[in-house]
């Protein structure tokens, strides 16, 4: 069953297996903002979904919100056949100051696994729609939803280039992503674990002037050589000082099936290497500190 069909279905019984892994819920506080960026191919929307997801199993309220301004593609990655007016109608409702929780609630679809849920805000239904992710307006959409979950996750666009315009807008085509990132407790920067994926993470980190982790992706051994690892810390450091939070082993069977079913690894491969890392990462998440 994919997850579009099961939107459309009662919510089954709780998992025994997934009921053990959510800890009880901490008393109600102001979420933390989690934006996922990284480079282009990286892996970085695979990513956000299964962290919202593994987030979601430790009894997190969870938001995830499609705000690619180039390349929406949550909808397709959870197998959504009908997108909806997703996020530019929600930024709408909150230019006319009409945003309220009954509202962001019908503008959301729901997703029910186990015992647990979380939210999905897709992305634009147009590409030419860019102009309307004005960063004040998703600035007001960071602080409306952070009353409402305990994580708003975001997925941005891998493009930071700073000073383009479009004749038909004043808003800077990259701008959202800046204001994401600077709105984020974590920033998370995604790359492929292979000598194309590095050399572009590099050239993109000379245009990252905001701090994040680190995460390499599909780390194997077949194209970085023994202990890949290693060389890949090795690398980052020496050639741009940073640490790598987190390294996503490659699981290419485990990948495929979240591919072909539509459902994120902690529905079709719970026991992938692959499911696991991520699953550290979203607990390394929950023990960071939010901003004052």
């Amino acid at each position: 069953m994919t997850l579009s069909e099961l939107l459309r279905s009662p919510a089954p019984k709780a998992d025994s297996d997934l009921q053990a892994e959510a800890p009880e819920p901490e008393a109600a506080s102001a979420g933390r903002v989690v934006t996922v960026w990284g480079s282009s191919g990286s892996g970085k929307t695979t990513l956000a979904v299964n962290l919202s997801f593994e987030l979601a199993t430790l009894g997190q309220r969870v938001l995830l919100i499609d705000a690619d301004s180039h390349r929406p593609s949550i909808a397709a990655a959870l197998g959504f056949t009908e997108q909806g007016p997703g996020i530019t109608a929600v930024l709408r409702l909150l230019r006319a100051n009409r945003l309220t929780e009954e509202e962001l609630e019908r503008l959301t679809e729901e997703i029910q696994f186990g015992s647990h849920r979380l939210k999905v805000l897709t992305g634009l239904n147009s590409p030419s729609r860019w102009p309307e992710l004005t960063p004040e307006l998703l600035r007001a959409l960071v602080n409306f939803s952070v009353d409402h979950f305990d994580v708003v996750m975001f997925d941005v666009s891998s493009e930071l280039e700073q000073g383009l315009f479009s004749a038909a807008s004043e808003v800077p085509r990259n701008a959202c992503v800046t204001a994401l990132v600077e709105q984020a407790d974590i920033a998370v920067g995604v790359f492929g674990s292979d000598p194309v994926g590095v050399n572009r993470f590099l050239w993109d980190c000379r245009e990252a002037s905001f701090e994040f982790w680190p995460v390499a992706n599909r780390v194997r051994s077949s194209v970085i050589g023994k202990n890949p690892a290693r060389q890949l810390r090795d690398t980052l450091h020496r050639l741009a000082r940073l640490e790598i939070k987190a390294l996503v082993p490659e699981d290419s069977a485990a990948a495929d099936l979240s591919l072909a079913k539509a459902e994120p690894l902690c529905l079709c491969a719970k026991g992938s290497k692959m499911r696991e890392a991520i699953r550290r990462l979203a607990l390394d998440i929950l023990d960071e500190p939010t901003k004052d």
